[in-house]
Formats: C-alpha cells, sequence, structure tokens
C-alpha cells in the first residue's frame, strides 16, 4: 500500500505543479517511488546518482545490483520534456552496456531496452502514465519493472524482453492482415464463402450460391482489403500502442499529401516524433531560409528537426544529413 500512497500523492502534487525541474522530479518522486520499490537510496552504491557513463555522460540515477554494478539507468527530465531525453538516455546505456532504461518525467514512465533493433519507439516496452491508470495499476508496472527483488533476481528484464519479443510478433501479424484478407478473397476461400452465405440467409432468409459469393469477391477490388486501426484494447501487459498511432498518422498524412502533388523525400520517427514532408524541388537552402525566416530560434544544424510552414501542411521536417 505504501507505493500507491506514494502515486496517488505525487500525482495530486504532480497536478498542482509542484515539480518545476529535474531536481526536484529526482527528490521528490524518483527516489520516493525507488524507496518504495526497496532500494537503499541512501546507499550511493546501490542508487548511484550521477553515474559516469563511458562516453562522457551522466545518468541521474544507477540501480546497482550488486552492489556498483548497474542493472538499469534512470534519465529524468522535468515535467512535460522527457521526449526529447530518448536519444540521450539509449546512447547513456549504450556506452555503459547497461540493458535497461527508465526515461521520466515524474507523470510518464518510458521503459526501453536499448539494444534492440529499430527505432526509439521499437525500443520502448512500455510506456506508463501515471494520470491515466489508477494507483493500484501504476504500482503493478513499476514493481514489475523497477522492484529491487525484479531488477537483482534479473526476472524484470526477462520479462521485458518478453514482452518486446510478443509486441514485435504481434506488429508482424498485423501487417500481414491486408494480404492475407487479398489472398481469402482471390482464392475463394471455402470458409470465407461459407461464412458470407451464412450470413445473408441469416439476413435474408435464401442463401446465395457458392458461384455468386465467388464472383462478388472476385469484383472486390484490392482497395477495399480491411486496413487494420489501432483499438482501446489493452492486453494483459497494458502495453503503450502510441507506435501504432503515430504510424497510423504519418500513413494518413502521406497519402493526403500525395494527393496534392507534394512528393515525400523522406520520413522518419526521432524520439517519437514523426519528422515529416517537404515540397517536391526544394532545396535544402530554401528549407533553411524558410525555417529561419519563420522560426529564428529554431535549431537548424545538421540532422536537426525543425518546424517548417509550407503553403500545404505544416508539420516537422529532417534536415539534410
Amino acid at each position: 500500500m505504501a507505493l500507491e500512497d506514494t502515486i496517488a500523492d505525487v500525482v495530486g502534487k504532480l497536478r498542482e505543479g509542484a515539480f518545476p525541474n529535474e531536481q526536484s522530479v529526482s527528490q521528490g518522486i524518483v527516489l520516493r517511488v525507488l524507496s518504495d520499490l526497496h532500494w537503499d537510496v541512501f546507499e550511493n552504491s546501490v542508487v548511484w546518482p550521477e553515474y559516469a557513463t563511458a562516453g562522457g555522460g551522466r545518468a541521474d540515477f544507477a540501480l546497482c545490483e550488486p552492489r556498483s554494478k548497474p542493472k538499469v539507468l534512470i534519465e529524468v527530465k522535468q515535467p512535460g520534456k522527457a521526449r526529447g531525453g530518448v536519444r540521450q538516455s539509449l546512447e547513456y546505456a549504450f556506452h555503459t552496456g547497461v540493458p535497461f532504461v527508465v526515461l521520466t518525467d515524474g507523470r510518464t514512465w518510458s521503459f526501453y531496452l536499448p539494444a534492440e533493433p529499430g527505432d526509439y519507439e521499437d525500443r520502448r516496452v512500455f510506456k506508463l502514465d501515471l494520470y491515466e491508470h489508477p494507483a493500484e495499476r501504476s504500482a503493478a508496472v513499476l514493481e514489475g519493472y523497477l522492484h529491487w527483488t525484479a531488477v537483482a533476481s534479473g526476472k524484470a528484464l526477462e520479462d521485458a524482453r518478453n514482452e518486446h519479443r510478443s509486441k514485435a510478433r504481434r506488429a508482424q501479424a498485423r501487417q500481414a492482415l491486408p494480404d492475407a484478407w487479398r489472398q481469402l478473397v482471390e482464392q475463394g476461400d471455402e470458409l470465407l464463402i461459407e461464412l458470407i452465405g451464412d450470413a445473408v440467409e441469416s439476413k435474408e432468409g435464401v442463401r446465395p450460391n457458392d458461384s455468386d459469393i465467388t464472383r462478388f469477391l472476385n469484383s472486390l477490388s484490392l482497395s477495399s482489403a480491411p486496413s487494420y486501426q489501432s483499438s482501446p484494447v489493452v492486453p494483459a501487459t497494458e502495453k503503450s500502442t502510441q507506435k501504432e498511432a503515430i504510424e497510423s498518422a504519418r500513413n494518413q498524412s502521406g497519402r493526403s499529401l500525395k494527393a496534392q502533388g507534394v512528393k515525400t523525400i523522406r520520413r522518419e520517427t526521432i524520439g517519437g516524433e514523426i519528422c515529416f514532408w517537404i515540397r517536391e524541388g526544394l532545396k535544402s537552402e530554401e528549407i533553411l531560409s524558410k525555417v529561419k525566416q519563420e522560426y529564428p530560434q529554431a535549431n537548424t544544424t545538421k540532422n536537426s528537426v525543425a518546424y517548417y510552414r509550407s503553403g500545404l501542411k505544416t508539420g516537422r521536417l529532417v534536415l539534410g544529413e
């Protein structure tokens, strides 16, 4: 119950704006939570603050078990700024060889496996938002990933890897849905024909001939293949569906822009952000000039992400490599 009470108290204070910076989040939230998760927050060789990584950076906390052997890195940001810390926290883990990373701004807690393939979103196992779940559920998630016993035994890391593999398999299955549908339609699958016949008979009282059903299926264009849409169904592990939502939004925007004659020069996801589209024929120098005119404070250096307003769409774009 102690952790649930802490979470309820933290949520109330977050809503009041009681944690304005990283230090207040570290002291008032992270260390309180770790203490309730049975970490010895007063022993620096166990909960190691400002842990120096091999690349010259410093992770806000390293959870060590055995002592002085980090198993988890925690990077802390001020409320609302967690998104900007993804790359930094994963780079710290790479340099240090730590297999599990937590990025938090107090309200959100994102759990990453930095060694897995893919972009940043692909490596995130779960994102917990304390505003979106009751205290009991939030406590269960934090205990599963960060309880001293789970980390020390290796169970937390093993469970995270199993969840990540399961997530990847589900993503592959979703991508295969349109092709499976096309195959059923084109081949006139017997079970599909039977199901359609049953549905028509139930509705109209008369069953169509199998040949009529086959002709109907053959008449369906490939564009009528059903597309996958994320649903609010939450599996037992309650993993985040943010990546699917981002991809759906990106694809919808892409189709819309293409219809207006805009060519996709590049599209990427950096730290969960959709890096957007640019007008066909526009040169890098022209893009930089327009960005500086509209947003003189924007960082327009190589590989940075800046805002650019075109006549057709406002979005993010990746400046040239």
